[in-house]
C-alpha cells in the first residue's frame, strides 16, 4: 500500500487562481471594447479608453519611457489573500473568500503650468469609474464563474501616488479592493466545469492578451 495520500498531479490551478486570471481577461476584453466604442464616436480623448491589463506587476509605471509615452492608462490585477468563511470547511469543500487590488493608473504631463499631478489624479479616477462600471456590471455577479463565485463586491477606493516619479511625468493609482465569495475544491471531488476566457500572459512584464474570439463564440 502506497503512503502517499495525494496520488495526482496537482497542476491544476486552484479556482481563485482562475478566478485572478478571468479578472483580467474580463478587464482586457471590455476595456478593448471601449476604447473600439470612443473610436467610433470620434471622441477626443479616445486614449483615455485604451487601458492596458496587466497581471501581478506591482510597479506597471516603470514601463514608462521616453520612446513609450502610451503606456498608461493600465490596471494591474493582483491576488492579496484569501480567508475562510467560518463554520464553511468540509472534507469536500471549503468556502472563501478573496482579496484583490486591482490598481488603475494613470499619468500627467508637465505643461509649464505645474499641474501635472493634478491631472493624473483626474485620469486615474477616471480610469477606475470604468473598470467600476465594468466589474459591477450585472452580467459579470459571477465574474463569468457561477457555481464557482457566489459573489463579488468593491470594498474600497483609495487613491496615491508612487514614492518615484519622473520629473516630467506625475502618476496616480486609485485602488479599488475587490472581495470575492467563492468555492475552493480539494482533489477528493471533482470541481465544477467551468469555461474562463481565454487569455495569454505576453512577457514578463504581465501584459495581459485575451482571444478577442471568446465573445464571437
Amino acid at each position: 500500500m502506497s503512503d502517499y495520500v495525494v496520488n495526482e498531479l496537482l497542476s491544476t490551478p486552484d479556482n481563485v487562481e482562475i478566478i485572478r486570471d478571468q479578472l483580467c481577461g474580463i478587464l482586457a476584453l471590455e476595456c478593448a471594447h471601449q476604447y473600439e466604442l470612443a473610436q467610433e464616436a470620434h471622441s477626443t480623448v479616445a486614449e483615455d479608453f485604451n487601458i492596458k491589463v496587466y497581471l501581478e506587476n506591482d510597479e506597471p509605471w516603470e514601463l514608462q519611457t521616453e520612446e513609450d509615452k502610451d503606456v498608461f492608462p493600465l490596471v494591474n490585477v493582483s491576488l492579496q489573500g484569501a480567508k475562510s468563511d467560518s463554520g464553511s470547511t468540509s472534507t469536500n469543500s471549503t468556502a472563501r473568500t478573496a482579496t484583490f487590488f486591482v490598481d488603475c493608473y494613470a499619468s500627467g504631463t508637465f505643461d509649464g503650468s505645474g499641474l501635472s499631478g493634478r491631472m493624473a489624479v483626474i485620469k486615474a479616477w477616471k480610469t477606475a469609474r470604468i473598470v467600476r462600471n465594468i466589474l459591477e456590471a450585472a452580467n459579470y455577479a459571477y465574474l463569468g464563474l457561477r457555481g464557482v463565485v457566489s459573489k463579488r463586491a468593491i470594498t474600497d477606493f483609495e487613491t496615491g501616488m508612487p514614492k518615484t516619479q519622473n520629473a516630467a511625468i506625475r502618476v496616480c493609482v486609485v485602488r479599488l479592493k475587490l472581495d470575492v465569495s467563492y468555492t475552493e475544491v480539494s482533489p477528493q471531488v471533482s470541481g465544477v466545469e467551468i469555461d474562463p476566457i481565454s487569455l495569454s500572459i505576453t512577457d514578463d512584464t504581465g501584459l495581459v492578451v485575451v482571444d478577442m474570439k471568446y465573445k464571437e463564440e
